[in-house]
């Protein structure tokens, strides 16, 4: 490295020193004194947090759970006369945890984020986790043709692999390809969805350079007595789902379980469908500072796999099955400090079998697969002033991977990757309304060279006019994947993460006294490291990356019975190393939602997608093309008949389009489900 070289790198180190230091410092001068007594008997999991958002006092329950305050069925008691609820401070009625890794009011937090409630999942009769995400703008869900197939989801025009998956802040393991596997997600025992559009690694590490999507479970903490449910759907496409849930409490011990199965047969032979959920919530109040929990889950899917429609392959099959244990504890150790470890374990196998030898492909296969992670985070929440608050941490993850092939009758990879991180985050207001956030966070790779990343945002309520303001810049990185890594042939060991820098500007603004609130937000993101196949298709660290476009989104609730959400996403998405578009990443994204309750006992919703522009490869050329434009339509209706016994009618794709979300794979026609839900 020249001279030259090294001064311009150290008067970026300490720019960059500077720009992350100059918060803290700030905040450490100016931060009012923290409060010298709280309750004695406050919970461990309400420590204080800073809140701009205006608080009132209530009861608490013993648990602070974001967005249940619109959930109808957020019941306030107290478990137990040893866990009785003191008078805290309660949270703004919808909260996002994911951007902060603390409840925090979405305007607080300097990111571009998304909240759906359970009110809005249930208005809209949403069935998966993918169904809820498309109505989302800055967001790519894309389904290779069918719901049991491949779907991956981009923010921002960033890569699938580059969108983190939480539960309940849990980070959740990712499969061979490095990405998270959204194919499978049901709505069960699902509160409420955030989606954090704004590069994350500073505090999530690897694989949150586009954003993050935490899903928030239901809990029965604080429930006078147990709510429960079932429900029966049937309609087109053979389509049956089933689902029961309950949730509830007794003295300090809660729960909140979930089961479901799901049988469909598709538009073509080769693509039915099954898919069967548990996900169950259990913890216990040991003493009023300590809680601890343990979450589980289990799913097992059997999909067809029928390859692209002109090369159709009516007998290979794929079976997903996932199963996860977490348990957590937290303890209010002081006033001012809050710490939470949780541990998680999860091993994804995949069953792949095909014995049809076609006469293109000349090809047969039956391989397990087999991906067992690790993952443990020890977070500290300190709030050292009344304005002033940092989280520190470590987390780490531990991943093994094994292939067997059953024809050649030997395991044909077999490799491990850890990775450990440090990270802190400084939340400071640093006058009413206005919120300064920075954190950084360093890596260490078992495998490869490690990475540094940090953001610094800042967010502004101007008071009068309750006009909100964020930006935020962000560098970030992606870690390789196991296939690029190890995949025997067609891998590359000495690959290093990706790294991308990326900021935002964005304004929100309410009229009619918060009747209508359009809201602008300008995205940039560059890659650099970007990684590519050569000539041989081995994965090299040759390429450069650029997304960027800007986002709008129209809230409106004219009357007290109809809400209206309108958002229009315009994304340029380049591969700048070849010149070409990146796959899959429409320029121009239009959504739309509309839910009216035109008499109390009924709800109807409905909400449509156009998407234009997209580049995809062709299934016959193998060439890249342009793919054409498509709109869909769906609407629902909801009878609640009595407190106990609801009914629905849903149409998908009403207009019938014909379409292919993937070149070669087309998705649905219409279709037609109704169902009835009892609750007791």
């Amino acid at each position: 490295m020249t001279t030259h070289q090294k001064l311009q790198s150290q008067r970026i180190r300490r720019a960059l020193a500077v720009l992350l230091l100059a918060p803290v410092t700030l905040a450490l001068a100016w931060a009012d004194p923290a409060p010298t007594t709280t309750p004695p008997s406050q919970p461990a999991s309400t420590a204080t947090t800073a809140k701009p958002a205006p608080t009132q006092k209530v009861a608490a329950k013993p648990k602070a759970t974001p967005a249940s305050a619109k959930s109808s069925t957020s019941t306030t008691s107290s478990t137990s006369a040893s866990t009785k609820a003191p008078v805290v401070e309660q949270l703004p009625t919808v909260v996002v945890i994911a951007a902060t890794r603390t409840p925090q009011a979405p305007d607080t937090t300097a990111t571009t984020s998304t909240v759906i409630t359970r009110d809005e999942l249930e208005a809209n009769q949403y069935i998966s986790v993918p169904d809820a995400l498309m109505k989302v703008p800055g967001l790519s869900v894309v389904q290779s043709g069918v719901p049991g197939q491949q779907t991956s989801v981009f923010i921002h025009g960033m890569d699938s692999n580059q969108t983190l998956l939480t539960i309940d802040g849990r980070r959740q393991p990712v499969g061979l390809d490095g990405a998270a596997d959204f194919t499978n997600l049901t709505l069960d025992n699902i509160d409420q969805i955030e989606v954090v559009r704004t590069p994350s690694s500073s505090l999530e590490g690897g694989n949150a350079s586009g954003g993050q999507i935490n899903l928030v479970t239901l809990s029965g903490r604080g429930l006078a007595q147990p709510i429960s449910s079932a429900y029966f759907e049937g309609g087109s496409y053979g389509t049956y789902r089933e689902n029961v849930q309950s949730r509830g409490a007794v003295g300090n011990f809660d729960y909140a379980v979930s089961g479901s199965n799901e049988d469909s047969d598709m538009n073509r032979y080769n693509e039915n469908y099954r898919n069967t959920v548990y996900r169950g919530n259990f913890g216990y109040q040991i003493t009023p500072d300590v809680y601890v929990d343990v979450h589980s889950g289990y799913s097992l899917a059997n999909a067809g796999s029928p390859n692209a429609i002109e090369y159709p392959d009516p007998v290979a099959r794929i079976e997903t099955q996932d199963w996860y244990i977490s348990p957590e504890v937290v303890a209010k150790v002081a006033d001012f400090y809050t710490t939470k470890l949780y541990f998680n374990y999860d091993q994804q196998q995949q069953n792949f079998h095909d014995l049809f030898n076609d006469f293109v492909f000349n090809f047969a296969s039956s391989t397990n697969l087999r991906i067992n992670t690790d993952s443990v985070d020890w977070q500290n929440n300190l709030q050292l002033a009344h304005n002033w608050q940092i989280t520190a941490g470590i987390q780490g993850d531990d991943s093994t991977v094994s292939q067997f092939d059953d024809f050649a009758g030997r395991t044909t990879l077999q490799n491990s990757l850890t990775n450990i991180g440090g990270y802190v985050e400084s939340q400071w207001e640093a006058l009413p309304g206005l919120n300064v956030l920075t954190s950084v966070r360093d890596d260490h790779y078992s495998d490869f060279s490690g990475a540094v990343s940090w953001r610094q945002g800042v967010a502004y309520t101007v008071a009068p006019t309750q006009t909100v303001l964020h930006a935020s810049g962000a560098s970030s990185y992606t870690p390789p994947s196991l296939e690029q890594l190890y995949f025997p042939g067609f891998s590359n060991p000495n690959l290093k993460p990706e790294t991308s820098l990326g900021w935002e500007a964005g304004v929100a603004q309410p009229f009619l006294d918060g009747k209508v609130t359009p809201s602008v937000t300008y995205f940039h993101n560059h890659i650099t490291n970007y990684i590519q196949d050569d000539a041989n298709f081995i994965p090299q660290n040759i390429g450069q990356a650029t997304t960027h476009g800007f986002e709008v989104d129209i809230k409106a609730k004219p009357i007290d019975q109809l809400e209206l959400d309108v958002n229009y996403t315009n994304l340029t998405a380049e591969n700048d190393s070849a010149g070409v578009g990146l796959l899959r990443r429409p320029s121009n994204t239009t959504n739309f939602t509309a839910t009216w309750m035109p008499i109390t006992p009924l709800t109807l919703s409905m909400g449509g997608s156009w998407i234009v522009g997209r580049q995809d490869v062709d299934p016959v050329s193998f060439q890249e093309v342009a793919a054409p434009n498509y709109f869909t339509l769906r609407a629902s209706a909801t009878y609640k008949i009595n407190s106990y016994v609801s009914l629905w009618v849903r149409g998908e794709n009403i207009t019938n389009t014909q379409y292919q979300p993937v070149l070669g794979f087309p998705a649905l026609g219409a279709a037609v489900y109704g169902g009835i839900k009892v609750s007791f």
